[in-house]
């Protein structure tokens, strides 16, 4: 059982998904023997609508339509995204302000600079539970600490700070209370929801026999099949399951569910599972309005922390991500895979068409629709 609450495992709301959608389709687990990175998705998609890729340096690459430029893009984040959005998609704590402003449910949280580090440590140890600290700036769920507690601050706060990207605004390291939910990515475009991906942390169900080590090793080696999985598996090290409470020497008993990581990134042993068709209506809007929230964010991975797919109710938007990836969406562990880069591309296609119209990032229908992807 984890520090950052008392709940088994198997009671949480991860761990009734776990017990309930992924262990039933274990078996099943999608074959995906190759796969391309994101910006060669995008480039066959934006051929498609006739848009030249011209790659002026290793990370940057115009678009032209008809010989004349009409976007672009930085790494993953294209032209889709406004300056102002990409300083937004920077912080988490700007991000949250744009969304408190706009009315849309957040996670509260304190922001503290590298200076503030003994009003950070008197925090921490006067707060009711053990805290979730993460860097303002980080990504990938670098920097993260669950269950912090006034023994393992330091530790904690060291490795926040030193996983910040972004000097000035996004350099502080946030405390927040944990949130036992489900952890969604939304892919919005223009306002609208194209996918939505639950991320299920790392996680393994005893058998009696094995040790947790050899369970690991069983668990990665079935996902070999998947070779967006293979490629992202963390080594098998005791660090990788310290905050479970367990060693690698340890048998967990026979259908015990152990929760092994709260951090649910695929660099941490997460697992994408597709939800697209099965999230509720409240939680796209609740999606949809944190992306048109942030003025000019075209298009972005959205973090939802809910405590179910039936409801928005108890739902918060947890982060915005203007560089997020579409391999999660096109090569999931389960459930069907969503070709984010239709979408995106038409949109571009149309900036590039209209290019003298303001841009609305609304939730008007686009000529493609949900179905198609």
């Amino acid at each position: 059982m984890p520090e950052t609450t008392t709940v088994p495992d198997a009671q949480r709301p991860i761990g009734r998904f776990i017990t309930e959608q992924v262990l039933p389709q274990w078996d099943a687990l999608n074959r995906y023997p190759v796969m391309d990175v994101h910006n060669r998705i995008m480039n066959r998609a934006l051929a498609r609508q006739t848009i030249q890729v011209t790659q002026t340096d290793r990370f940057s690459a115009a678009f032209l339509h008809n010989g004349r430029v009409v976007g672009g893009r930085y790494g993953r984040e294209t032209t889709l995204v406004s300056d102002q959005a990409a300083e937004a998609c920077s912080s988490k704590s700007l991000t949250r302000q744009y969304w408190a402003a706009a009315g849309v449910p957040t996670a509260e949280a304190s922001r503290f600079y590298g200076d503030d580090v003994d009003a950070a440590r008197d925090f921490v140890r006067s707060a009711p539970a053990p805290v979730v600290m993460k860097p303002d700036s980080g990504r990938h769920g670098a920097g993260v600490t669950f269950g912090v507690t006034a023994a393992g601050f330091d530790a904690a706060w060291k490795v926040a700070v030193e996983a910040n990207r972004v000097p000035g605004m996004g350099d502080g390291v946030l405390l927040e209370p944990f949130q036992d939910a489900l952890c969604l990515r939304f892919f919005v475009v223009g306002g609208q929801t194209r996918a939505v991906t639950l991320r299920v942390p790392l996680f393994v169900t005893g058998d009696g026999e094995s040790t947790l080590q050899q369970l690991l090793e069983q668990s990665f080696a079935h996902q070999q099949r998947n070779v967006f999985l293979s490629r992202n598996r963390p080594r098998i090290t005791d660090q990788l399951v310290a905050a479970s409470g367990l060693a690698l020497t340890d048998v967990p008993a026979a259908g015990a569910l152990h929760i092994l990581k709260e951090n649910v990134s695929m660099l941490a042993g997460g697992l994408p599972y597709d939800v697209t068709a099965r999230v509720s209506s409240d939680l796209r809007s609740l999606a949809n309005d944190a992306a048109v929230a942030i003025p000019g964010l075209g298009a972005a991975g959205i973090d939802v922390l809910t405590p179910s797919l039936d409801s928005a109710e108890g739902a918060l938007a947890l982060d915005a991500d203007s560089w997020a990836s579409l391999l999660m969406h096109g090569y999931p562990a389960f459930g069907l895979r969503r070709i984010v880069a239709r979408p995106l591309t038409h949109q571009l296609r149309l900036r590039a068409e209209h290019w003298e119209r303001p841009v609305y990032s609304g939730s008007a229908l686009s000529a493609v629709s949900p179905e198609d992807e």
